[in-house]
């Protein structure tokens, strides 16, 4: 998925306090995944995890940059992985839903989603 056009431009960016937060399964696909890394390759489940982390401060950073599907929710590739972060944003907070696998079980996570205060 791609920026949406005009994000930034449209005076969205956040004000650096944006928060985020794991859905406890998506806590769990991160670490899982960075363990299936680690065990093919010594430093690959850290490198992993960095390219999650620079994921995150584009997220913290400007959380509309991606465009939203029909249900509100975004998706973020993580780079140079085959993984994306599922994610909503509720006022300040960026509420990671899911750490997917860009090619397994598409949409299995729909059923996190359930919208709540945050």
């Amino acid at each position: 998925m791609y920026p949406c056009p005009g994000s930034d431009a449209e005076g969205k960016r956040a004000s650096g306090k944006t928060l985020i937060d794991y859905h406890p399964q998506a806590a769990e696909e991160l670490i899982e995944a960075a363990r299936f890394y680690e065990s093919r390759q010594r430093g690959l489940g850290a490198r992993f995890l960095d390219a999650v982390e620079d994921s995150l401060a584009v997220l913290r950073t400007d959380p509309l940059m991606w465009c939203h599907d029909e249900s509100g929710r975004r998706r973020c590739r993580i780079r140079k992985f085959p993984y994306m972060l599922i994610y909503r944003v509720w006022g300040t907070t960026v509420y990671i839903l899911a750490v997917a696998h860009t090619s397994r079980r598409s949409g299995y996570w729909e059923s996190r989603d359930i919208r709540h205060e945050h």
